[in-house]
């Protein structure tokens, strides 16, 4: 059976100086693979590849009319901007979500130079992206991946810190509960459900976790918020080895909190202003 959601499949951090990010992020224990650049859209970015998902730091290279809306967020710094959509078809995603009344984009098709194997290859993607009026703080898209043998490979997907995957996204949004309806078009009838005073939905795949400021300060204590307001705050990353991880980052002098024995965390000011997460589970 296609699917026009079928979960997460990548995270965007947007990020005002890609060289300083791409600096932090190798200090964080990263294999952070070279840099890539979206000619049509004017941006580059580098990947931090998983076994079946990854994140990217994004920053803008050259201004375009693909990029304006980018630009104008990133006047009030960088951070966790999108989570991308796995999908079935470009087509099926536009088709679906106009049918929930979620007014998506026509399909963008773009590509990336990518090197494999020594040979230049062309990276091909199509996405389908919904407009700031059906945004649940979240902007979401889809990403139809064209040619995926050049972007999911297992040698790209071993780093340092031990991550494997995305666990999840958490987003600092007041009254999460009111958007339960607007993110049900996205993942379906009964896809979300309450979590306290807080709200889960569950994209197919990981799931992506509502908190009010006040609840987030409470799971994250010395975290400041890199933004006053509603936004995308934190990504949760799996490792192999919590202690692992903690002795490396701790030898590359990377400050890091312990709210407890599970979970690292580390603050925005070490990561290019998103907050990390690390976790066994």
């Amino acid at each position: 059976m296609t699917r026009a959601v079928k979960g997460l499949d990548h995270v965007v951090v947007m990020v005002d100086g890609i060289d300083a990010a791409e600096a932090a992020y190798t200090r964080l224990g990263f294999q952070v693979q070279p840099r890539g650049f979206h000619k049509k859209l004017g941006t580059a970015n580098h990947l931090m590849i998983f076994d079946t998902d990854y994140f990217e730091i994004l920053g803008i290279v050259e201004d375009t009319e693909f990029n304006a809306e980018r630009r104008e967020w990133l006047k009030a710094g960088g951070g966790l901007a999108n989570v991308a959509l796995a999908t079935d078809g470009a087509d099926l995603a536009y088709e679906a979500f106009k049918a929930a009344g979620l007014d998506p984009d026509a399909p963008l098709a773009f590509d990336r130079a990518v090197e494999i194997d020594g040979k230049m290859e062309l990276a091909q993607f199509r996405t389908v992206r919904i407009p700031k009026t059906n945004m649940p703080v979240v902007g979401f898209f889809v990403c139809d991946h064209l040619t995926p043998q050049f972007v999911y490979r297992p040698e790209w997907a071993k780093h340092p810190n031990g991550a494997r995957g995305i666990l999840g996204v958490t987003v600092i949004a007041e009254q999460p509960q009111r958007l339960a309806p607007e993110l049900e078009k996205y993942f379906g009838e009964g896809s979300t459900k309450r979590e306290g005073d807080g709200l889960m939905a569950n994209t197919g795949t990981q799931p992506i976790h509502y908190l009010s400021r006040r609840d987030y300060m409470a799971r994250y204590p010395g975290v400041t918020p890199v933004r006053p307001g509603d936004h995308p705050a934190l990504l949760s990353v799996r490792v192999e080895n919590l202690a692992a991880c903690e002795a490396l980052l701790k030898q590359n002098g990377v400050k890091l909190l312990k709210p407890d024995s599970g979970r690292i965390v580390v603050p925005p000011s070490e990561a290019a202003h998103l907050t990390l997460e690390f976790a066994e589970r």
